[in-house]
């Protein structure tokens, strides 16, 4: 691939960020997509809409270079993951939260956009693993996988910077043991955080499930295709691991009894201009 071409991805993604992040973000303001964080200021929420322009048309130009099926499900995946997104942001219930009283309201006979989101989301993680994989068992471990990537990233988006962090970490570490191939997929999130986090940890905006969803969707999919076995075994497991605690205890219980946790998630925070 032509470097030159492959780094092409990092201006045009921070260009577009820098001109459509004012004005989304004042579109879903004015469209009523506000609430009051954990320290009753006022956000914006479903800010993470803002990436999906920049990270869908800087990528076009290396439709010949990544392979048009690869460039095909990338795009698939964000247009899919930010919608489901959008979906929860617009019209979905906080008071049900975790998979369990999911499935309990489903049972019931109601049907919350978590479970619309559940469901969608195993849909293209079966999707993404059909294309890719051939072994009954590897299509249903990576459908798996992919949808824990999701819903975890999506579980980190309670405090500013949170699920960024998240996802950061685990991306450049999956990177790195991958030897940085296809970073092409990542690349635009990377350049497109730049412009975006100072909002978010100003207390102004956060990603909610349009955003998440998004970063989760990307870091799966970039897992699927380019993580080593071992690597993916171990997430995997890992993430298991924490879908378990998350439904009896929050993640921000945890962080705060203990401090070296705390100090990361605090890390970076900024006080709000004027406020």
């Amino acid at each position: 691939m032509d470097k030159y071409l492959y780094f092409s991805t990092i201006p045009i993604a921070i260009f577009l960020m820098v001109y459509l992040k004012p004005r989304i973000i004042l579109l879903l303001y004015t469209k009523g997509l506000r609430t009051s964080n954990y320290h009753g200021r006022e956000v914006v929420y479903g800010a993470g809409l803002v990436f999906l322009i920049p990270c869908i048309i800087s990528v076009l130009p290396l439709w010949d270079q990544v392979g048009k099926d690869n460039l095909m499900i990338y795009l698939a995946v964000l247009l899919s993951m930010t919608l489901m997104g959008y979906l929860d942001d617009s019209l979905g219930d906080s008071s049900r939260k975790g998979f369990k009283n999911h499935i309990n309201g489903l049972l019931s006979g109601y049907v919350s956009t978590g479970i619309i989101k559940i469901v969608l989301g195993l849909i293209i993680g079966f999707i993404i693993s059909k294309t890719y994989f051939t072994n009954i068992l590897d299509i249903a471990f990576h459908t798996i996988l992919f949808c824990l990537c999701v819903n975890f990233i999506n579980l980190l988006d309670l405090r500013p910077g949170r699920a960024i962090k998240g996802f950061t970490i685990l991306a450049l570490l999956i990177s790195l043991l991958s030897n940085f191939q296809s970073l092409w997929i990542l690349l635009p999130i990377f350049s497109g955080l730049t412009i975006y986090i100072k909002d978010e940890m100003e207390e102004r905006c956060m990603l909610g499930d349009t955003g998440s969803n998004l970063l989760g969707g990307a870091l799966g999919f970039y897992t699927l295709i380019e993580g080593r076995p071992w690597t993916k075994y171990g997430l995997f497991g890992i993430l298991l691991i924490l879908h378990f605690i998350a439904e009896f205890r929050s993640f921000s219980e945890i962080i705060d009894s203990n401090s070296i946790l705390k100090q990361v998630d605090n890390f970076g925070q900024l006080k709000r201009g004027g406020s």
